[in-house]
């Protein structure tokens, strides 16, 4: 064997230890981790909206208040509150004095509980101002009936439909919502003619 022969078998071994070696099967290449920013979500700001229901010119309609929350109770309370700044020519039937003392939901439907001072009312005025709290407590319920208590003790709802009843709902106070023409010819506000609109529609569906 000549020299260069003997070098060259001598450093064989070298040579494929400092190779590439190859695999049996393909393996998956780390992946460095990257920095991603996480997803943001857009909460809205300012306060919270709900629907109440006024009177205007002997018809009931709905304004937008602000309230801390959509509970039933924070919802009424907005309604009844006397030092709301009403727009335009809408008026609230409930008597100032009158205090919500509570409010519950039950299987059978909603109690609401006011003070002494709503028994002052009678007539066409306390049938609005039953009117202005079975719509705004149904604003999302529909279909609940409502019951009456003053002082704790119950008291039947005067109805323009039904008259005296123990329960009332939507349907007893279609009457007190304006009419398509009645609608046409007022120039309201658009949110407050497209609630209008809607929970008429609402109240025929359900009322039949």
């Amino acid at each position: 064997m000549t020299v260069l022969a003997a070098m060259t078998v001598a450093a064989s071994p070298a040579t494929s230890g400092c190779g590439i070696r190859t695999d049996d099967r393909p393996r998956a290449l780390p992946v460095a981790p990257t920095s991603t920013a996480p997803a943001t979500t857009t909460v809205p700001s300012g306060p919270l909206e709900s629907v109440v229901w006024y009177v205007e010119d002997q018809n009931l309609v709905p304004a937008g208040r602000p309230v801390a929350d959509r509970s039933l109770s924070t919802v009424l309370s907005a309604l009844i509150d006397p030092s709301a700044n009403l727009e335009g020519d809408l008026s609230n039937s409930i008597p100032i004095g009158t205090e919500l003392l509570g409010v519950e939901q039950t299987p059978s439907g909603i109690r609401v509980n006011l003070s002494g001072a709503f028994d002052e009312l009678a007539g066409t005025s306390r049938q609005l101002a039953l009117g202005q709290l079975v719509l705004t407590a149904t604003q999302d319920r529909a279909d609940q009936p409502v019951r009456f208590l003053v002082d704790g003790e119950p008291v039947r709802a005067s109805t323009p439909q039904r008259g005296d009843v123990d329960a009332a709902t939507v349907c007893d106070f279609a009457s007190l919502l304006p009419t398509g023409e009645e609608l046409a010819s007022e120039a309201l506000a658009p949110e407050t003619l497209d609630q209008l609109t809607r929970r008429r529609a609402e109240v025929e569906t359900t009322c039949g």
